[in-house]
């Protein structure tokens, strides 16, 4: 479908009656809708990644929940569950993956103000270390100015200079291709084209919190904690038992850092298996989140739990249509 077609659907589905009908179908069965962010960036400047939303975006996205939708905890809605007897406004869960900095520069002056419970799955390796994933390694560099970048063995990638979808469009195949590679090929190949598209210096533009942020971030009655690996890999590309002693040492870590119990734990990438699953429940999570844009309705596995990806490009208008499947 060609973009002009895409928007002249999304204006009739967005028209007032449409959406309200869709809407009213879509929760007819009161499901719960759990929101996967990333991080928070300014409103101008900052790498014009996908993950980064612009704070003013999420203000704006959050009074658009609040007309509609109570927001939770994901322990608040794991004990009544979907499909609640006795009614009531729906329920949305809002999440962030990673454990990106700006979570500590951006969303915790919000949260006093917006009042809103946040569920922030943090992957505990670059938190240790100091040193961003790679895809955030590459976003920083990447994210700003336009890139011609050469990858051996898969071509080349234009990444246009105006920010914008088509700009995500080429960075973000440049991501997607490198995730097929294992771990240590991914980590040359970043290498390499960080070599040629270096990160400008100081501190990275897009990076982990460091353990100070991360429990000040933790102290917020507004925060909950959550596990998100300590290797942050495609665990189905890992051998099992790799992937299961990530999952628990990203567990014990943010238990010891921050001192919350841990009991929710997030796929990297929304990678799972039926082994995964299983691992995850033996380690005593209470749930597991994907992402795979559906809605938690009854009967979902909770190992599993589905969630609606959120980016920068997502403005309110699409993000409506989202939380109802289209």
């Amino acid at each position: 479908m060609s973009a002009l077609l895409k928007r002249a659907a999304r204006g009739v589905l967005g028209a007032a009656p449409v959406r309200a009908a869709l809407q009213a179908r879509a929760l007819a069965d009161d499901p719960v809708t759990v929101l996967c962010y990333h991080t928070l960036g300014p409103d101008a400047g900052g790498p014009d990644a996908w993950t980064a939303l612009r704070v003013a975006d999420f203000r704006v996205q959050v009074a658009m929940l609040a007309e509609s939708y109570e927001i939770v905890t994901l322990d608040a809605a794991l004990a009544e569950g979907p499909g609640r007897a006795q009614g009531g406004r729906p329920r949305a869960v809002l999440t962030f993956d990673d454990g990106e900095a700006g979570l500590h520069r951006h969303l915790l002056p919000l949260l006093d103000d917006l009042r809103v419970p946040v569920l922030v799955y943090v992957a505990t390796a670059q938190i240790e270390s100091g040193r961003p994933y790679w895809f955030d390694r590459l976003m920083g560099a990447l994210g700003v100015g336009a890139h011609r970048v050469e990858v051996a063995g898969f071509g080349v990638f234009d990444i246009p200079a105006a920010p914008g979808p088509a700009r995500w469009a080429g960075l973000g195949g440049l991501l997607e291709a490198l995730k097929a590679e294992s771990p240590a090929r991914r980590e040359v190949l970043t290498d390499a084209i960080l070599a040629a598209h270096p990160l400008p210096p100081g501190r990275p533009p897009l990076g982990p919190m460091t353990g100070a942020e991360l429990a000040a971030l933790a102290e917020s009655p507004w925060v909950t904690i959550g596990a998100h690996s300590h290797c942050h890999n495609l665990l189905d590309q890992l051998a099992l038992d790799v992937a299961q002693d990530s999952m628990a040492r990203s567990r014990d870590l943010l238990r010891a850092w921050t001192g919350q119990a841990v009991a929710h734990f997030a796929w990297p990438n929304g990678n799972h298996s039926t082994g995964l699953r299983a691992a995850a429940a033996g380690l005593g999570f209470a749930t597991a989140a994907a992402l795979d844009g559906g809605l938690w309705r009854r009967g979902a596995d909770l190992f599993a739990l589905p969630r609606v990806g959120v980016g920068r490009h997502d403005d309110a208008a699409r993000l409506r249509l989202r939380m109802i499947g289209i």
